[in-house]
């Protein structure tokens, strides 16, 4: 899996490949400056993504990250990292809101305070490769910066393309409302209503030319879910891209395989957080 992420081809995205490893047993991370290298890299189980999958990163600076590495060993703490580096605020802040920094065991927020106080202190500091003592890091005091999980999972979704988390955390529904792919054979022939992550679709034209499609997708088990979308259905209850369905339909067996001849279908938004917790959002991603 590792290998097909690294080659950026095959039929799925790279997200659905990251997911087939996790359901093998990998332990997928996100990019981490002292671990990660240039293309996604495995150690036993742990699996680090590249510095390649950051949208926006500069090829210079994954550069000068590694080069700094073999020279002077892993970084010690967000200081030290950007003495080492001299990177500048804005592709530092990229690499915080993509959990880069986690070993440091401080929040993103208090992260990102701490490099915009740096970088500016930094600008009358001597480099650390031109300096002649090792300056201790400074302590900061400040106040409880609240942070979610679903802060990570949108910075993810920004920077990366992906989610690491399980999708269906971020579903403004609740999935243990609706019937999962592997109970469809106990409801052969009935009419169902599952909730499921839109993977792929296959267009196919029937023998009277009308447009019709398969659709692939996961549920919240993380398994796969085949859905058939006959002509009426894919005119009234069009694809709407990648995010969330729920879908109503009868289930059927072809070949030994289940799947939901979907009657109506609609799209669901993912949640949002507010200042006063975590509400509902009327648009999908």
């Amino acid at each position: 899996m590792v290998a097909v992420i690294n080659n950026f081809g095959g039929f799925y995205s790279t997200s659905l490949y990251i997911h087939e490893l996790k359901k093998a047993g990998g332990l997928v991370h996100a990019p981490c400056v002292n671990n990660s290298e240039h293309v996604t890299c495995i150690s036993g189980k742990d699996v680090y993504l590249g510095f390649i999958h950051i949208q926006n990163l500069e090829e210079k600076i994954t550069e000068k990250i590694l080069e700094e590495r073999v020279r002077h060993g892993n970084f010690l703490h967000l200081q030290d990292f950007i003495e080492r580096t001299g990177i500048e605020l804005e592709q530092l802040n990229i690499l915080v809101r993509t959990g880069a920094f986690r070993f440091t065991g401080k929040n993103k927020k208090e992260l990102l305070w701490e490099a915009t106080f740096l970088q500016k202190k930094n600008k009358q500091h001597v480099p650390a490769d031109q300096s002649l003592f090792e300056e201790p890091p400074l302590d900061f005091k400040l106040p409880p910066l609240s942070h979610h999980l679903l802060d990570d999972a949108f910075d993810e979704i920004e920077l990366l393309g992906f989610w690491l988390g399980n999708v269906f955390d971020l579903v403004d529904d609740d999935p243990k409302k609706y019937l999962l792919s592997r109970e469809l054979n106990q409801n052969l022939g009935k009419d169902v209503i599952v909730l499921a992550y839109l993977v792929t679709i296959k267009y196919v034209h029937t023998i009277k030319k009308e447009l019709m499609h398969f659709g692939t997708f996961l549920d919240a088990a993380g398994e796969w879910l085949d859905t058939v979308h006959f002509p009426d259905s894919s005119r009234q209850y069009p694809f709407q891209g990648t995010g969330f369905y729920r879908m109503t339909g009868k289930v059927t067996e072809e070949f030994g395989v289940f799947q939901v001849e979907v009657k109506t279908m609609k799209k669901v938004g993912h949640k949002e957080i507010h200042d006063d917790g975590i509400s509902g959002k009327g648009f999908a991603f």
